[in-house]
C-alpha cells in the first residue's frame, strides 16, 4: 500500500554545483523573483540552493563539489 505513485522519468549522475535554476526550484526552493527571470534570478536560486545544501550538510559542503545523483519522477495514478 502506498499514499503516491511515482515513475522514474530519468536518473542521471552530475557534479552538485552544475545545478541548474529550473532543477534548484524543482527542490524546492521558492522563486521570489516572479515570472519575469534574469541573470541575477537565477544565480539567487542557487545562492538558495546552496544555503539549504550547507544547513543540511554541514560547512565546506558546497565547495567540495561532490557528484551527486539526480532521479527525476512524475506522479501517476495507480
Amino acid at each position: 500500500m502506498a499514499r503516491i505513485w511515482l515513475e522514474v522519468t530519468g536518473v542521471r549522475v552530475e557534479r552538485l554545483r552544475d545545478i541548474s535554476a529550473a532543477d534548484a526550484l524543482a527542490e524546492g526552493i521558492p522563486n521570489t523573483s516572479g515570472e519575469i527571470w534574469r541573470d541575477a534570478d537565477t544565480l539567487t536560486v542557487i545562492n538558495d540552493y546552496k544555503d539549504l545544501w550547507e544547513s543540511i550538510n554541514g560547512p565546506g559542503s558546497w565547495d567540495a563539489n561532490p557528484w551527486v545523483w539526480v532521479i527525476e519522477f512524475r506522479r501517476v495514478e495507480p
